[in-house]
């Protein structure tokens, strides 16, 4: 789909890949050959220009400079491989389940089994307990606890998820919004002078945020907007991690999170985006 197709990428550029296997798709193959010969292109173009204009600067200056030529990102190769028998693409149904279930794990971990000597430990305790009691109590525990043995579950999660209250006038809420304009909206050979990302500030917090996945702003990088004043500094920067929200409480102006970790949030700059979960 387009946005997958997009997201695609835009991994593909911030990773810098230069390789690219295509299983079985000829049509997105031939569209990321095309996008990034044009790219490539592109590149050359403005190093071109870009040499030019160093050139023309060392002239000017009675000479002794030296030129440069800006050399383009190196094209990524993009192999085509067959598809084995028996594949099929993944819908959109199992991509949204796989999708809430990566969530979960990050909030809760793997589902792990307990380990032999916990379980033997713990057995061992409640067994020596039961056999110091007298009379009808011993036989009550013993048959309560299915002869001296304990209940242990079979299997737990790894991590334990913390849960935070904060009040509204202490979050900085921002949403991402996309302003994109297509090629064919621009004049001949011009870009875009807008960030195509942009930041859009959330004043009044509604119900409505319940259940969305927001993610933390480093400090860091909080610092370098507030000077900046620009979008990226913030978005493009690694973020501290990601909190869900449990509840919205409106009367005492409370936001609910789920966090992976105890303690207070790096920052309470957070960016909102579309992707909400509910377990």
């Amino acid at each position: 789909d387009d946005t997958g197709y997009k997201l695609l990428l835009h991994a593909a550029e911030a990773l810098r890949c230069n390789v690219i296997l295509v299983v079985g798709h000829d049509r997105l193959y031939s569209m990321l050959n095309t996008y990034f010969t044009k790219k490539a292109a592109e590149k050359d173009t403005e190093g071109d220009d870009s040499a030019m204009s160093m050139e023309d600067t060392n002239d000017g200056g009675g000479g002794g400079g030296v030129r440069k030529k800006e050399k383009g990102k190196i094209k990524p190769k993009v192999i085509k491989l067959p598809r084995s028998g028996g594949v099929v693409s993944r819908d959109v149904t199992f991509r949204r389940m796989s999708r809430s279930q990566c969530i979960k794990r990050y909030f809760n971990g793997d589902v792990i089994t307990p380990s032999t000597n916990a379980s033997a430990n713990a057995a061992m305790t409640l067994s020596a307990n039961s056999d110091s009691l007298a009379g009808n109590n011993a036989a009550s525990a013993s048959s309560a606890t299915g002869g001296g043995t304990a209940s242990i579950p079979s299997i737990v999660h790894q991590y334990t998820p913390f849960a935070l209250e904060i009040p509204f006038a202490d979050l900085t809420l921002h949403k991402l919004t996309s302003v994109s304009l297509a090629a064919s909206m621009l004049p001949v050979s011009a870009k875009q002078s807008t960030d195509p990302v942009q930041l859009l500030p959330i004043h009044d917090i509604t119900p409505t945020l319940k259940h969305a996945i927001l993610a933390v702003c480093h400090p860091s990088a909080v610092q370098n907007y507030n000077v900046s004043g620009t979008a990226s500094d913030l978005y493009l920067s690694g973020v501290a991690g990601f909190v869900a929200v449990e509840n919205v409480d409106m009367s005492r102006d409370i936001l609910s999170l789920l966090s992976p970790c105890s303690g207070s949030l790096p920052s309470f700059h957070l960016l909102v985006g579309d992707i909400t979960w509910m377990e």
